[in-house]
């Protein structure tokens, strides 16, 4: 079965409610206040059965301009358009409106329903009808037949559902279920009193009661507990159809419009996107950092853009920084508003939801928002090989919308499979070329230290990749090529040597120290004895990192041979006493007060002791034995 989804467009009180009810027997204005008010203020769903007995799904979206969100919320889904114009009133601002952005939002089928034709003459009909040819002269609508009904005319409406049935077969063969993942985007949320939690909105997918889906952007897993298509109980929907379910896992409080129901693994939460713009005319273009609205699915969300490359022609690529993150997928469309005056901008088409701060016109990223542009025709090697960088499978099926697996991967791409890392063979080379040249002149600088930091080597080449990820490749590129101890990174047969210069600076240092004994020096007393102050640094440094000298308090050192005996002191004192006080310790390494509170903080700072106060011994202060 084929379904489709109708939508209602058109300026305010042109008759979209009413047709929808010649055609349904369903009133759509549902809630008190558009009853009240005469107005469609939200969605209103109405079921239109064929001659065949399926049903398709009509929406009547609001045509008030303050009410614009809904209608695009409306057009999620939307397969054929009902676009109306009143012959009275003829084109008005929201009917241009509406046909921007429908437009914008590709939908390319529909019908152009002149409503009200009682209320004018046949010369005023058929200037009308001159006026659409020149409205629609951008060949969008142009295809679309012109319809006209009147209230006072029941027959003039089957003749509509006549066209709207010959119409829809053109394109029923079009539809079919394409999408292996479900996905509804709620535009409705409720609680009847012993029901539970209740949502609606248009499905994507096929999806059956029992399954169990995500809520975004809560994260949250639901179960289907019953479903229903205008009105009727079903245990199985499929795409382009109206339903209501009934969830379980989540209250109604804590579900809003926009949010998502999806089992794609690829959905994500984003606050940083890489969309398309296209701007609705030359006087539509926003500038840089713009504030805006953003109509998406079924929700308003609001942030300001970035543009990524200068404004040359009517696409432009740009980001969108969101206020909060969002519930988006790579091909999602949506639509531009300002955010002051709501002023109709354009629309965007999502390329990328794993987006990062980036230079404006940077050719490689440019490079790659041009390949998701065209993403139905990628080829994955050429893909990864602009890309630059390693990749995870998860990362590339969120970025393509894919459902990739290791084995759908040519030769030159090179597989890390035990983290699932996919990096092209040539970019792999010129990475680790790269790496090990940094590494090179890094060592021939810094002669006299170890390697480099693991985290320096990820800000320099992989800053937007996650640590796990960056250590996985980083492990995996090292092997034969350098190695990786104690957090630090360098050649294999890279080993510290120290000129004759450096020896006699190392010695001094250590005799400084020797002379000094527990009582160590301060490294401003120490650096004083050295005219060459760059060298003696570099010295004591590699002094500190080989463990030869500890800093005992904040810019103290001794040498390792007295921490290490002040250490066994304190040890052997406490095999026989549970705690020591600072007098005591004091004796026992045979130096003054000060220094031996010095070791005691240090040693409870490092959790080998523990400070304790005695109140009814004058608060006399314990040292109790932690961790020797």
């Amino acid at each position: 079965m084929n379904n489709i989804i109708i939508g209602t467009a058109g300026h305010i009180d042109h008759g979209k409610t009413t047709l929808v009810k010649y055609l349904t027997d369903v009133n759509t204005d549902t809630m008190k206040e558009e009853k009240e008010r005469g107005m469609t203020i939200d969605l209103g769903f109405a079921p239109l059965i064929t001659p065949d007995g399926q049903i398709f799904s009509i929406i009547d979206v609001p045509g008030h301009e303050k009410f614009i969100k809904n209608m695009v919320a409306g057009a999620k889904g939307i397969d054929f358009v009902l676009f109306l114009i009143a012959c009275d009133d003829g084109i008005m601002p929201q009917t241009i409106e509406h046909k921007e952005i429908l437009k914008l939002l590709g939908i390319q089928h529909g019908i152009i329903v002149l409503s009200k034709r009682d209320l004018v003459s046949s010369e005023k009909v058929e200037e009308l009808k001159k006026e659409i040819s020149s409205f629609f002269d951008d060949n969008f609508f142009k295809s679309f037949p012109i319809v006209e009904v009147s209230n006072k005319d029941e027959h003039s409406y089957r003749i509509l559902y006549n066209k709207i049935i010959e119409e829809t077969s053109k394109i029923a063969k079009t539809i079919s279920e394409k999408n292996k993942f479900f996905r509804l985007d709620i535009d409705k949320v409720y609680s009847p009193k012993g029901v539970g939690t209740i949502v609606s909105g248009t499905s994507e997918g096929t999806i059956s009661k029992g399954d169990f889906l995500t809520l975004y952007p809560h994260k949250i897993q639901v179960r289907i507990k019953a479903i229903q298509t205008h009105g009727k109980s079903v245990d199985t929907i499929v795409s382009h159809q109206r339903c209501a379910f009934n969830i379980s896992g989540v209250t109604a409080k804590e579900i809003e419009r926009g949010n998502v129901l999806t089992n794609h693994p690829a959905l994500l939460n984003s606050r940083l996107i890489d969309v398309l713009f296209t701007p609705l005319n030359n006087e539509t273009i926003p500038k840089n950092n713009t504030k805006i609205r953003l109509n998406i699915g079924t929700g308003e969300y609001y942030g300001k853009i970035k543009y990524l490359q200068d404004c040359i022609d009517k696409n432009i690529f740009f980001q969108l920084i969101m206020d909060r993150e969002i519930p988006v997928n790579f091909g999602d469309i949506g639509i531009l508003r300002s955010l002051g005056n709501s002023t109709l901008l354009g629309g965007i088409r999502i390329l990328n939801t794993l987006a990062v701060p980036t230079k404006k016109n940077n050719p490689s990223y440019l490079k790659k928002l041009d390949f998701l542009l065209n993403k139905d025709c990628i080829d994955i090697s050429d893909y990864l090989l602009h890309k630059n960088s390693f990749i995870t499978l998860t990362e590339l099926n969120q970025e393509l919308n894919h459902s990739y697996n290791l084995n759908n991967f040519n030769e030159n791409i090179l597989i890390i499979k035990e983290s699932e890392i996919l990096i092209h063979k040539d970019i792999f080379l010129l990475i680790k070329n790269d790496i090990l040249k940094y590494i090179t002149i890094f060592h021939e600088k810094n002669s006299l230290k170890k390697g480099i930091p693991i985290a320096t080597l990820k800000n320099k080449f992989f800053l937007n990749n996650s640590i796990k990820t960056f250590n996985d490749f980083l492990i995996f590129l090292s092997k034969d090529t350098f190695k990786i101890k104690d957090g630090v990174v360098s050649l294999l047969d890279f080993k510290i040597k120290l000129s004759k210069e450096d020896k006699i600076i190392k010695d001094e240092i250590l005799v400084l120290l020797k002379q000094n004994s527990f009582k160590g020096l301060n490294f401003n007393k120490i650096e004083d004895n050295f005219i060459d102050k760059n060298r003696f640094k570099n010295i004591f440094f590699y002094l500190i990192s080989e463990e030869l000298i500890i800093e005992i308090s904040n810019n103290r050192f001794v040498l390792k041979g007295f921490y290490k005996e002040a250490l066994k002191r304190l040890s052997s004192f406490f095999i026989s006493n549970s705690q020591i006080t600072l007098s005591e310790f004091r004796d026992i390494l045979e130096s003054n007060r000060e220094t031996a509170l010095i070791y005691l903080e240090h040693f409870n700072g490092t959790y080998i002791t523990k400070k304790i106060l005695v109140e009814n011994k004058g608060k006399s202060c314990f040292y109790i034995n932690k961790g020797l």
